[in-house]
């Protein structure tokens, strides 16, 4: 399994209240605000994200559903194997088996978005 503690992580918020805007969070700036509204250090706080990252992917790996009320749900799907066309040249070619991820929002998330 690769170590997730050095990708980046971006999230990415629409709300705002006159334009919709795509503003991206970083990972550090996340641990930063987490570690400021909880009292610890920023140290701790990227720790406790790693394993939290971690653990929602073996989970997934699994093939298990990740499920956090009140934001949403991720759900690992096998798509199979198929033949499509190279829109470049117009040729047919295999597209090999492989697992995407499904994340679904909750009422809840989606509400607090559109208000």
């Amino acid at each position: 399994m690769k170590k997730y503690k050095d990708l980046p992580l971006v999230l990415y918020f629409t709300k705002c209240k006159k334009h919709t805007k795509i503003l991206a969070m970083t990972k550090q700036e996340l641990v930063s605000q987490m570690a400021g509204e909880l009292g610890i250090t920023k140290k701790q706080c990227n720790e406790t994200l790693n394993v939290m990252l971690e653990e929602i992917i073996c989970s997934l790996e699994k093939g298990d559903k990740f499920t956090q009320p009140g934001f949403g749900s991720f759900k690992a799907v096998e798509c199979k194997e198929r033949i499509g066309r190279n829109p470049a040249t117009g040729k047919k070619m295999l597209y090999p088996k492989k697992i995407r991820m499904k994340f679904k929002a909750s009422e809840i998330l989606k509400d607090d978005i559109n208000e």
